[in-house]
């Protein structure tokens, strides 16, 4: 026998799984809500529900490009769990009246530590190391680097570069930032030895013996980093990505790596996710592969519903969201 249901129409339609304690907190501020979640590597799932009175959509803006706001006429707030918007910033979402929001500032910590694992592997020759153990090979001498005293650049130097910055200083390495607004100063203290514009670029990665790229993804920066800045790069340096995949031209990158120019990459996104296991980058020896996890941490979680529970609370009494995206500048 077939089953009548009413048709729901929520305030918020959430788009992630959304775990149970989290789900009774945002109900306390607005109890009609639906979870459809959109699960990892599926294609979109279909909405099942009337979105004509939706007003608040929480979603992934690395992959969702807002479709459904043709469904939702109503929809005045959209949170993406992530920082980065790759797919949600159309045309059209840009020229609307909807409001978004990210993630910005919950990753910070987490991926300048993943950073500072990542340059320190390099210096101290984890891979070697690692490759030896599993061949039983007690080698002795170990190519290394010493930390104190070298130069890392980082192109992007914003809340990530910040907080990698201040981990670098604490190294007794030397810190050049480089970044749209040099002028800008940073609330707390700065701990770059210099910040420049990004009209200096060239000359930050002639210097740097570590490359740190922490570039959001607009249309300025897609394959910001390609064979004519690698030739710039200081000899034997070492690449290091945390910000997008896109911001590099990888074909540019794995011939420099294979002639040896630049010392080794640290890669923590890609222009194709998850990577092609037939990709160049999982077979060699000086590239370091990390699955997209450098924003993971014991606590993030935590740090996004924090976020969202604020801002749902500003959003229902009137008042300025927090992490407004320009969404022309697409950050």
């Amino acid at each position: 026998m077939k089953v009548m249901t009413k048709k729901v129409s929520p305030s918020i339609y959430i788009r992630y799984d959304l775990p149970e304690v989290y789900l009774k907190q945002f109900k306390e501020i607005c109890p009609n809500i639906v979870v459809e979640p959109w699960k990892f590597d599926e294609p979109e799932p279909e909405v099942t529900v009337d979105l004509s009175d939706c007003e608040v959509v929480l979603t992934l803006g690395m992959r969702d490009n807002l479709n459904i706001l043709k469904k939702a006429k109503n929809v005045k707030w959209v949170h993406s769990v992530s920082a980065g918007l790759d797919a949600m910033l159309t045309e059209e979402v840009k020229n609307s009246d909807v409001i978004i929001t990210n993630a910005k500032g919950c990753t910070s910590v987490p991926i300048a530590e993943h950073t500072i694992a990542l340059i320190s592997a390099f210096a101290r020759a984890v891979p070697a190391m690692v490759r030896n153990q599993r061949t039983q090979d007690w080698c002795k001498v170990l190519p290394v680097r010493t930390l104190a005293g070298s130069t890392v650049g980082i192109i992007g130097y914003g809340e990530i570069g910040y907080e990698i910055a201040k981990r670098c200083k604490g190294l007794d390495m030397k810190v050049i930032g480089c970044r749209r607004n040099p002028a800008k100063k940073n609330k707390e203290y700065e701990p770059a030895d210099l910040v420049v514009g990004m009209d200096q670029v060239d000359d930050v990665l002639s210097k740097s013996d570590y490359v740190v790229i922490a570039l959001p993804s607009t249309d300025e920066t897609i394959h910001f980093m390609n064979k004519e800045r690698f030739e710039k790069m200081k000899k034997d340096s070492y690449l290091i990505n945390v910000g997008r995949g896109n911001t590099i031209a990888e074909e540019d990158l794995v011939e420099y790596l294979q002639s040896g120019i630049i010392a080794g990459a640290g890669l923590d996104v890609f222009e194709v996710e998850p990577l092609p296991k037939d990709h160049p980058f999982w077979f060699m020896d000086n590239v370091i592969v990390s699955p997209h996890n450098a924003y993971n941490s014991a606590n993030h979680s935590e740090r996004v519903m924090e976020l969202i529970l604020e801002n749902l609370k500003r959003f229902y009494a009137g008042k300025p969201l927090l992490n407004v995206v320009n969404k022309e500048l697409g950050y």
